[in-house]
């Protein structure tokens, strides 16, 4: 399990320790470097894998990162370059990017571990990153050109038709599965947390012979009529189910790293993907997520609270001028609550009551 990330010189953050956990939550206001730690994660990752000695800012996983100058802390040289320092069961783990040129739209690798962390290794289920810019209603998906063992919904879920077409017989780990839901089954599972966090339905998942494409149909349980194609579903089904696909199938000791889970999804919604994902890292799975949802942060609360997830299990960085990291203790108490977090609904309530009292 990651326990810890420092990232030294990359972007806005001259120097940024952070204690993860398997459920760590990013949260806070916009512009103020939660995405960056997910994008320094995401070139670790890629500068494990790469070949050619260098990472590019721009391609994997759908980064637009632009140039060396875009990425590199203000105050810091090229050549220095920026540093990710992973830690992952009592050992430390270290990246560094350079340059000699701020145009650059690659880092050199000058120095990366020999023995990275499982989760950035392998090119399977034991990494998964999906993006906040997730694929709306599809008529037809691409298929992954990946085996079925490790393949992935990729990271704006557009392979999630895919995998369900080819992992019809993957069955999902006891801890993962609903416990309204008898069958062992993938699909089955995935309709029962679906029912749960978006709305009841039956999917089919085709991938056509002798193509590269594929689709998904949805139906309504018990409705005569025929299975519709996902915009006639609406937004929330398509931007969740990768979300769902992705969780029910990674890998146990893997790292799942999600934005903005709460895209499209009503509040009940984003209150049980928060439970979601508590349930995944109760079964293993390490989960980093950015929100700005208080929906999602409160299912996770309420998760705890109700011993679906240890406490121990969650820690809470809101971002903002600073830092500050936030634990969850046994009852789904927060340690400390910054200005600015999770008090919108107060501020907007005490600004109506107080008009109200002016009549």
């Amino acid at each position: 399990m990651i326990t810890s990330l420092r990232l030294q010189r990359f972007k806005r953050f001259a120097d940024l320790p952070m204690v993860t956990r398997p459920l760590t939550v990013l949260t806070g206001t916009n512009g103020s470097g939660k995405t960056s730690v997910i994008h320094a994660l995401l070139l670790a990752r890629e500068g494990v894998t790469s070949t050619s000695g260098v990472v590019r800012l721009n391609g994997p996983y759908g980064l637009q990162l632009g140039e060396v100058a875009d990425v590199l802390h203000h105050e810091a040289d090229p050549s220095e370059g920026f540093v990710v320092e992973v830690g992952h069961n009592g050992a430390l783990y270290r990246w560094r990017f350079a340059t000699s040129d701020d145009r650059s739209l690659v880092c050199d690798i000058a120095e990366r571990p020999e023995e990275p962390p499982p989760p950035f290794v392998a090119r399977d289920r034991r990494f998964t990153y999906l993006s906040a810019d997730r694929l709306g209603p599809q008529d037809a998906l691409p298929a992954a050109s990946w085996p079925p063992t490790s393949m992935g919904v990729g990271p704006r879920g557009e392979h999630v038709a895919h995998v369900l077409a080819m992992l019809d017989r993957y069955k999902v780990p006891d801890g993962r599965r609903r416990p309204d839901v008898k069958p062992a089954g993938l699909q089955y599972h995935v309709e029962g947390w679906m029912k749960e966090v978006a709305r009841p339905l039956e999917i089919r998942a085709e991938w056509f012979p002798g193509s590269t494409v594929t689709r998904l149909q949805y139906k309504t349980p018990g409705m005569r009529h025929e299975w519709v194609r996902p915009p006639n579903m609406g937004f929330g089904v398509s931007t969740v189910l990768p979300i769902i696909v992705a969780g029910l199938v990674a890998e146990m000791g893997g790292l799942l790293v999600i934005e903005n889970p709460e895209i499209h999804l009503h509040p009940a919604g984003q209150s049980a993907i928060g439970a979601f994902l508590a349930n995944m890292v109760a079964d293993g799975v390490q989960v980093l997520v950015e929100t700005h949802s208080d929906h999602v942060i409160n299912g996770i609360r309420r998760a705890v609270a109700e011993g679906d997830m240890p406490a121990d299990d969650a820690v809470i960085h809101y971002f903002d001028d600073n830092v500050t990291e936030i634990t969850v203790d046994v009852r789904g108490k927060l340690s400390a609550w910054p200005a600015g977090f999770l008090d919108q609904i107060d501020r907007d309530l005490g600004a109506l009551a107080r008009h109200l009292r002016r009549r």
